[in-house]
């Protein structure tokens, strides 16, 4: 199987899996009597998860084998939904709360196996058949990333539906599904993407941190990185604000998983935008700071609007700048990186993004602690937004002068 057609059936697979959850994760966790400030805080540490074990995950992927990284995340991820599963068995806060923080720990752990493991792989394999050109190879993420957003939009959508066969059938579904791509990656993901010159851990580590600080460009993806992170108080917060039910559960299905369609549409054309417009692929340093503009702009705006058919178009303004965001950083990424240490650099530059990542949640759960408790939607939104668009002028007025 060539590596572009593998890559964008792992990214399904992986994607519809782990989507299976979305119209359950946050009201499953009210249910179990989390309120939104601990669901921030168990957030704030899974991205911290992530980003304290990225450094070594990424220097096992690089000095053991990148395929052996991706399906030990796989694994990781497994046990975490089957854990989840078994949290409606508990009935004491904290007894919930050391479940949900367990099970996000080893997701974070399972994730920071794969970052930048399945990127450097499929980089790799590229080069290694005959894909060396830097737009080629951005063309191409952004070609498999539509496939990424398809599995998320039908894994999703499809979450609304098993909604009614418990949460638990839910969980068990999510951990069945991920061991098939686990499976598939077993069968097909071969040597390909390996490294080209294979090196020892501690060398990809120092050949990686050598690129961070003394490449400017590298710095420069690193603080946009970082910047993405204010998305994650719409992430988490969409399903009950726009569907909210006294007891956590999902009042209209058919409502929210047509506006989980709509987050995907939008994902869908920035990642069709960055595969046809070869501009924003050779203008990068430009084209990034725009996709966050986009969308910190529809964050904004969705914080005034009023019920949820009004904020559709701004959902799809919002989504298409994050979709435009990650296959222009891949391609920005993975092109200026050595083959020998891609994985590793690639959990390095994760490291530093997911740590902005943690410090935005852990903001929030200190915002709604106390007499802050009851703050809305409507006020962290466009707070975020603002942030996000400040931060984007910000990272274009130091952007590299030069594409190289």
């Amino acid at each position: 199987m060539k590596p572009e057609k593998f890559y964008s059936l792992f990214l399904f697979m992986s994607s519809f899996a782990g989507c299976l959850v979305v119209g359950i994760y946050v009201p499953y966790l009210i249910h179990l009597g989390l309120t939104k400030a601990d669901i921030f805080l168990i957030n704030a540490i899974f991205w911290l998860a992530i980003s304290s074990s990225e450094i070594i995950t990424g220097m096992l992927a690089d000095g053991k084998s990148r395929a052996w990284s991706v399906r030990t995340g796989l694994l990781l991820s497994v046990a975490s939904s089957v854990i989840y599963a078994g949290a409606t068995f508990v009935h004491a806060k904290w007894q919930v709360m050391t479940i949900a923080l367990v099970a996000e720990v080893l997701e974070g752990i399972g994730m920071s196996f794969m970052s930048g493991a399945q990127q450097a792989w499929l980089s790799d394999a590229l080069i290694k058949h005959g894909h060396k050109d830097k737009d080629e190879q951005a063309r191409i993420f952004a070609r498999t990333a539509k496939w990424d957003s398809l599995g998320m939009l039908l894994g999703g959508s499809l979450s609304f539906i098993i909604i009614n066969y418990g949460y638990t059938f839910s969980w068990a579904t999510r951990a069945l599904m991920i061991l098939a791509a686990w499976l598939l990656c077993k069968l097909v993901m071969n040597g390909d993407g390996e490294p080209v010159v294979r090196t020892s851990e501690l060398k990809s580590l120092r050949d990686s941190w050598h690129s961070m600080t003394t490449s400017r460009s590298l710095r420069w993806a690193a603080v946009a990185g970082m910047i993405l992170g204010f998305v994650l108080t719409f992430n988490l917060t969409w399903v009950p604000h726009f569907n909210p039910s006294a007891d956590g559960i999902t009042a209209n299905s058919l409502l929210t998983a047509f506006l989980w369609a709509m987050i995907n549409l939008g994902l869908f054309f920035g990642n069709r935008l960055v595969e046809r417009s070869k501009y924003l692929r050779l203008k990068q340093t430009l084209a990034i700071p725009l996709a966050l503009t986009l969308a910190g702009l529809g964050l904004v705006l969705l914080g005034y609007m009023p019920n949820s058919l009004v904020a559709i178009p701004f959902i799809i303004l919002h989504e298409m700048g994050r979709g435009m965001f990650h296959p222009l950083m891949n391609g920005f990424i993975y092109s200026r990186v050595g083959s020998s240490f891609k994985a590793t650099y690639g959990s390095l530059q994760s490291m530093v993004a997911r740590f902005g990542f943690a410090l935005v949640l852990f903001a929030g759960w200190i915002l709604m602690r106390g007499v802050h408790a009851n703050i809305g939607d409507g006020v962290i939104w466009p707070t975020a937004g603002l942030a996000l668009v400040l931060c984007s002028v910000l990272l274009w007025s130091i952007r590299p002068r030069t594409e190289a």
